[in-house]
């Protein structure tokens, strides 16, 4: 085991702020790397793993992953989209033990990558989203949601690098924090030299419920190039009083008022998944199976 950095920030702020960069005691781990060569994948992951997606000769493939670990694990994927192809990752966190992530992607010519993450309760998940758009015309879409309550923990660095010109990146974060909950959420769109014409968003969407969480949203637009177009933005807010009390006077007790909140909050991140079966078993997961009947 050694101390480990992880998620440093690309540009370093006041260190007191305590987003710099997180620690964590790590064990190397020694894995063989799967390549899920299939055009659509569904796994359950609840140890280390490492993971490889290649997607070329203009084919699309998806994968859906479902991280439920008991033990302390480290989750590897790496994703290598060729011109013209197309990835779509889903990544369910369900851990209750301390959950290391990373997420690679690397975007040639006119290919396509779409991430979506959903933290459904993280004891302690670090979580790191390194994606490169060096190919002309390449995007990148991420859609992040979380619920988080009691002492969950979970950190997110999320980087996009813009190489090439007329790219694309949007980033879109949704969330939900209960109890003694504590979450960083970090996002960089990086406009290097060269990418003329780039163009990149980021958003962040946080409901505070607990009154002892700890939120630390950090949006971050570094720009070297003049022909581009970047925004970021972000709404943090408490529940409206006014809302619960309505909710209240129709006799809804208040575990499921926040639980509500809570779906309401997420149900577009959800949305965005389009997969029957995996929407399924996540709607389930959030007590909202049986919601038709």
């Amino acid at each position: 085991m050694s101390n480990v950095k992880l998620n440093t920030l690309p540009v370093p702020t006041y260190s007191w702020l305590g987003v710099n960069d997180t620690q964590r005691e790590l064990a190397e781990i020694d894995v063989q790397t799967v390549a899920l060569t299939e055009p659509k994948t569904s796994i359950d992951i609840s140890s280390d793993s490492a993971f490889e997606i290649t997607a070329d000769g203009g084919d699309s493939k998806s994968a859906v992953m479902f991280i439920g670990a008991d033990q302390s694990a480290q989750i590897k994927t790496s994703v290598d989209v060729k011109q013209g192809s197309s990835v779509k990752l889903v990544q369910v966190f369900e851990s209750k033990a301390q959950t290391v992530a990373s997420v690679s992607a690397k975007l040639e010519d006119s290919a396509q990558f779409e991430l979506v993450q959903l933290y459904l309760g993280t004891a302690d998940t670090v979580s790191e989203i390194d994606t490169v758009l060096s190919g002309r015309k390449s995007e990148f879409t991420a859609n992040i949601g979380y619920l988080l309550g009691g002492d969950d923990k979970l950190d997110i660095n999320l980087n996009a690098k813009h190489l090439g010109r007329k790219t694309k990146s949007s980033i879109t974060a949704k969330g939900v924090m209960d109890g003694a909950s504590s979450k960083i959420f970090k996002g960089t769109i990086d406009f290097v030299n060269g990418s003329a014409g780039a163009v990149g968003a980021e958003n962040e969407d946080v409901l505070l419920i607990g009154d002892k969480v700890i939120n630390k949203t950090v949006p971050l637009i570094l720009c070297a190039e003049e022909d581009v177009e970047g925004s970021h933005g972000a709404s943090i807010g408490r529940v409206d009083e006014a809302h619960i009390f309505y909710m209240q006077s129709r006799g809804i007790p208040d575990e499921k008022i926040a639980q509500l909140m809570a779906q309401s909050k997420i149900a577009q991140i959800v949305g965005t998944i389009g997969d029957e079966q995996t929407q399924s078993r996540i709607n389930s997961t959030l007590g909202r199976g049986n919601e038709d009947e």
